[in-house]
């Protein structure tokens, strides 16, 4: 996916990050954040693989 398709998606021109020691805590903080946003009204769009459901 390059970044103007993965932009397009989107109505700010930011995203928000999560960082991590490794692949798996990285993948439950970003599942957190998405959770989290959802609950809170905000639309959530995930790109990419996560290991984790």
């Amino acid at each position: 996916m390059s970044r103007d398709q993965f932009m397009a998606r989107h109505k700010a021109n930011h995203l928000n990050v999560a960082y991590a020691s490794d692949d798996e805590t990285a993948d439950r903080a970003l599942l957190a954040k998405a959770a989290l946003f959802a609950e809170l009204g905000v639309s959530v769009h995930l790109c990419g693989e996560s290991r984790i459901a």
